[in-house]
């Protein structure tokens, strides 16, 4: 399926099934500040995410976590840092959410385990054998939220890991984000103009497992 373009100030939606249906995407691209040169770019593809249902090691290492495929560009002529502010995610257990939350709730956990490289740069096979990528100091991220995006980096691929959901079946999540610049820079973790947005899941399926 092909990629689509909207600014990041609307809300971007990902149809699919998430565990079993084809790669779904969202690309978001925004307005930057006049001294740039092109706006970085975020892709989410909850069709591409997967489940950790048992003990810990399993994927990048959570327990009863899902991760989700991120794809980042960074093509603006600065380092900048790629943040995750939110993200809520709740299981379609017994009819619990009937689509994906936006905020706190019954039944949603919040936050992030972390932002983790993939195994093999560009691709999401393997799941586990996760990396560590650079985390930046900026606040209003997640835990392990706030990741440097160095200038000239084009297609980097990387795991969205939710926190424990206690069980790893069908979900909903809603993951907000947003660019900053840098905590070297001048002004620092200053929020690049037009970048703030969104990504959510709908008519979600039953797990595929990450294998560990």
């Amino acid at each position: 399926m092909a990629l689509s373009s909207s600014p990041l100030s609307r809300r971007t939606v990902a149809k699919g099934v998430a565990w079993t249906a084809p790669v779904v995407a969202i690309a978001a691209t925004a307005p930057m500040a006049a001294a740039t040169k092109v706006p970085p770019t975020t892709v989410i593809r909850f069709g591409g995410a997967c489940g950790n249902t048992g003990s810990d090691g399993k994927g990048c290492g959570g327990a009863k976590t899902i991760q989700v495929p991120l794809t980042l560009t960074n093509l603006t002529g600065a380092d900048l840092v790629f943040q995750v502010t939110s993200m809520y995610t709740c299981l379609n257990k017994n009819n619990t959410c009937e689509e994906a939350p936006t905020g706190p709730g019954a039944g949603v956990v919040e936050g992030t385990r972390g932002i983790w490289t993939t195994a093999v740069p560009g691709q999401f096979s393997p799941t586990n054998a996760c990396g560590t990528p650079v985390y930046s100091t900026c606040g209003g991220g997640t835990v392990k939220g706030s990741i440097v995006v160095p200038n000239g980096t084009t297609g980097a691929t990387y795991w969205i890991e939710s926190n424990s959901l206690g069980s790893a079946s069908a979900f909903w999540s809603t993951i907000n984000y947003q660019w900053v610049t840098p905590s070297t820079a001048s002004p620092a973790c200053e929020v690049v103009i037009g970048t703030p947005g969104d990504a959510k899941t709908v008519d979600i399926g039953p797990s595929t497992n990450c294998p560990g």
